[in-house]
């Protein structure tokens, strides 16, 4: 992958970002940078991180307007040498982030999370102000935007900075979400690929790109979730054996798959020849391949459904409903589902037994006879 030296202006000014490009000139990412004028009247570039590890233009204008305020005093921000009782809510949450050393991939993104979401909307209230109904209406609010799910860990989140400045002794008062409840979840997921549905797809992916319908085909045979299959690499695939060690990331622990047919078994043949023994199978980013395929779901399967029809509509993790449910669908015992899904526990695997051939209609014709 190669990053354009082009900058390329947000609608924030002072914040850039330069295109990542693959070795066939498509765009895969991008990684922002900010500018600023420093003490020395110099104008300097800082950057800032790219777009697939959860950066966005809403962090980087904080950040700027963080280095600029700084530049202006002459100093660091005294942001925890403040009176307790004049702490803001994001001095709160910069402490948070602090104490838990967010350096990791997911962990930039969490953070980011609270920027993008949650700073603009509380960050300056002083924490004693924040009341139940001011989060009932942030939850309102992100409602209109965000599943269910979403809305719940941002709330989530808010609670759980302010319990760890309960617990580092910065705040004492009550917790305003203690008072708001959770949304209900609904997302049980029911749309799975038909046969005609899956050749069809494999067929466009073809015309894309190698990796895409690489992704797609490890994806259908596996079962496993998106970061297991990126994960997958040439020391995992034991092809004289057709089996494929996988990785959950949800569960830490390791599982095995299989090859599902010979054109899969050559493909990974193919790819694996040149590879090291840690090289990746899929050698695309996630990015692009989230990217990618989520307007061709959309096309193919989604365009009479609502953003909001979180049960029919195709997304990556459908690859994985779609798996699990022909695997019911051709009478596989539910157990051997379980073990091949990776599931922590038999109920999460239940939900395919209605699939089943039949589903019992055998066994109640036999009654009383």
């Amino acid at each position: 992958m190669k990053t354009l030296a082009k900058r390329i202006p947000t609608k924030t000014a002072g914040v850039f970002y330069k295109e990542i490009i693959s070795e066939n000139n498509k765009v895969v990412d991008k990684v922002f940078l900010i500018r600023y004028i420093d003490e020395n009247n110099k104008e300097r570039l800082k950057t800032i991180g790219k777009f697939s590890s959860g950066i966005r233009e809403a962090y980087c204008k904080a950040k700027l307007n963080e280095i600029t305020t700084k530049v202006k005093l002459g100093e660091e921000l005294p942001h925890l040498v403040k009176q307790k009782a004049q702490l803001t809510f994001n001095d709160l949450a910069e402490k948070y982030f602090e104490d838990k050393a967010y350096t990791t991939k997911e962990a930039i993104k969490e953070k980011a999370r609270y920027t993008n979401h949650i700073k603009e909307h509380i960050g300056f209230y002083f924490p004693e102000n924040i009341n139940s109904d001011l989060i009932q209406d942030l939850q309102n609010k992100y409602k209109e935007r965000f599943a269910p799910r979403t809305v719940n860990h941002l709330i989530f989140m808010i609670a759980t900075i302010y319990k760890h400045a309960h617990k580092k002794g910065l705040y004492k008062g009550q917790i305003p979400t203690s008072a708001v409840d959770g949304l209900k979840l609904d997302n049980k997921r029911e749309r799975y690929l038909e046969t005609e549905e899956i050749n069809e797809l494999l067929e466009q992916a073809k015309n894309i790109s190698f990796d895409i319908w690489l992704f797609i085909k490890l994806s259908l045979s596996t079962g496993a979730r998106v970061g297991t299959v990126m994960n997958i690499k040439k020391k995992d695939i034991k092809l004289s054996i057709n089996k494929i060690v996988l990785k959950d990331f949800k569960n830490t622990s390791t599982y095995n798959g299989f090859i599902s047919d010979d054109e899969l078994l050559n493909a990974l043949k193919t790819r694996i020849e040149n590879l090291k023994a840690n090289d990746l199978i899929i050698q695309k980013e996630r990015y692009y391949i989230e990217e990618t395929l989520r307007p061709i779901l959309n096309d193919l399967f989604n365009y009479d459904l609502k953003k909001d029809d979180r049960k029919n509509r195709v997304v990556l993790h459908t690859l994985r409903h779609t798996f699990a449910s022909h695997l019911a669908i051709n009478g596989t015992p539910i157990l051997t589902i379980k073990s091949l899904m990776n599931h922590s526990s038999i109920e999460m695997t239940m939900r395919y037994a209605h699939l089943a051939p039949d589903s019992g209609l055998n066994e109640v014709r036999k009654l009383y006879k």
